[in-house]
């Protein structure tokens, strides 16, 4: 008589649904970057867009792509470079607008010139709220990889929690014995394990 059984959890995959570059439409792939880049959410007087050619084009193809997203990260740079420009020469930079083509990209912006130059309020807001927003995006990045991680560890327990065992005995009674006095010395809980009796 045999009795032959293995354990081998199944774990299920949850992963977490995220829009990305690999987005199927134009209008998906704009609102994952607008989810990414605060640049992207208009204030009171800037305004930062990307046109929908270009929008396309950085779709199918990843140089183009990363090209755009790494403009993008660097708008607030771009923007306080301005300012301070302004302020040296006696300005306040009142407003900007920058617009990502297929082509060129454009930059306009609007400037009042006295005698003493000082950065605008309401761009200074845009520009914390961007800045938050980058700082929330990096640790749900954080976030997400560490979740990532610890899923690809638990997976690989699970890999190596997997075991066969196999009893031969005169009979039923002394194959369970067997069974009950290997099972008192591990530690794993026996799940979901299959046995196959034969005589």
């Amino acid at each position: 008589m045999r009795i032959s059984g293995s354990y081998n959890q199944t774990t299920v995959n949850n992963s977490v649904n995220i829009l990305s570059r690999k987005s199927t439409n134009v209008k998906e792939y704009s609102n994952y970057l607008t989810q990414k880049f605060g640049c992207l959410t208009p204030g009171k007087n800037a305004a930062v867009s990307v046109t929908s050619g270009l929008l396309r084009k950085a779709m199918s193809d990843e140089k183009t792509g990363e090209w755009l997203e790494r403009e993008l990260s660097k708008v607030p740079d771009y923007i306080e470079a301005g300012q301070k420009s302004s302020i040296a020469h006696g300005g306040t930079l009142k407003s900007v607008f920058i617009e990502f083509g297929e082509e060129y990209s454009t930059m306009t912006t609007i400037g009042v010139f006295g005698d003493e130059g000082s950065t605008d309020p309401e761009l200074d807001k845009w520009l914390e709220k961007i800045k938050e927003k980058s700082m929330e995006q990096k640790e749900a990045e954080k976030r997400l990889e560490q979740k990532q991680k610890e899923q690809k560890q638990k997976e690989q327990k699970m890999e190596e929690a997997s075991f066969n065992m196999e009893f031969r005995g005169k009979d039923l009674e002394d194959m369970t014995k067997q069974f009950i006095l290997k099972m008192s010395g591990t530690n794993s809980l026996l799940q979901g394990g299959a046995f196959d009796l034969r005589a």
